[in-house]
């Protein structure tokens, strides 16, 4: 059930508020009743409400709105003085009120997804490895097929940033988690030619797995990775000041054949 809370002066609105029939069969509880400005606010720091309808005098109304201006999923509902007005305001704010749980399920959803995603990517630069029909059944389970072939090349990069620990913790003030999000931004910048996923072992030491989104060859696969590791170096120079050291760029012609070569280390 949804919540709303009435701020109002209006004692024909408070009473038509607290007399209407219809608040279950609309979806919504009995609603709060504040006679103030003051006593809003009091009733939304108890408790957030879904739908705020407030009619009040202007220095009165400012007051209120200025504090609840920031709970941007608190929607806002005219204030009506008849029955019937009432219950096609409730019906057209129960359907905003439907889409937004709905967006936020969706994008709760698709962080979960991207989430599942980029673990999956990273497994590979752990040393995971897949038989191809189980490959194939998890890149159309994280719904990735079509943007990612696993008959594609793919292309891994160890690195390092030698002054990572020192940086960590004589420069940057924003904590280890934020850091690898900074460096994510650069590694992982979209291009439109290949999906980047960075892996941080440790504050200076990286791998960096990319897949091209379309066909290209083994070489132009190389080719992409190495003008991408290129842009991301200068960006780190000028955003962060610090320099990065290749260790290894291992190309595949596809990402099974990255996954034979991870089971094959991991036997020995």
């Amino acid at each position: 059930m949804y919540r709303l809370l009435l701020v109002t002066d209006k004692s024909e609105v408070q009473k038509l508020y607290s007399t209407y029939a219809g608040w279950t069969l609309q979806g919504f509880e009995q609603p709060r009743i504040a006679v103030s400005a003051r006593e809003g606010i009091s009733a939304f720091a108890e408790r957030r409400y879904d739908v705020v309808s407030c009619l009040l005098p202007v220095e009165e109304g400012k007051t209120f709105y200025s504090y609840i201006r920031d709970y941007s999923d608190t929607l806002g509902m005219e204030t009506v003085r008849n029955a019937d007005r009432l219950q096609r305001e409730l019906a057209g704010i129960r359907r905003e009120l439907i889409a937004r749980d709905a967006g936020a399920k969706e994008a709760e959803s698709l962080d979960m997804l991207r989430a599942r995603q980029e673990e999956f990517f990273c497994g590979f630069l752990r040393g995971e490895s897949y038989e191809e029909a189980e490959l194939i059944e998890k890149i159309d389970g994280l719904q990735l097929k079509g943007r990612v072939d696993p008959s594609r090349p793919a292309v891994s990069v160890s690195f390092r940033i030698p002054e990572g620990e020192r940086f960590l913790e004589d420069v940057w003030k924003y904590g280890r988690d934020r850091l690898e999000y900074a460096l994510k931004n650069v590694f992982e910048a979209e291009d439109g030619k290949m999906l980047y996923t960075l892996l941080t072992l440790n504050p200076h030491h990286m791998r960096l797995l990319g897949l091209p989104e379309g066909p290209c060859s083994e070489t132009e696969a190389y080719e992409m990775m190495i003008r991408h590791l290129s842009g991301a170096r200068k960006t780190l120079a000028q955003c962060f000041d610090m320099t990065m050291m290749l260790r290894r760029v291992n190309s595949y012609r596809s990402l099974f054949a990255c996954s034979r070569e991870n089971a094959s280390r991991n036997a020995h």
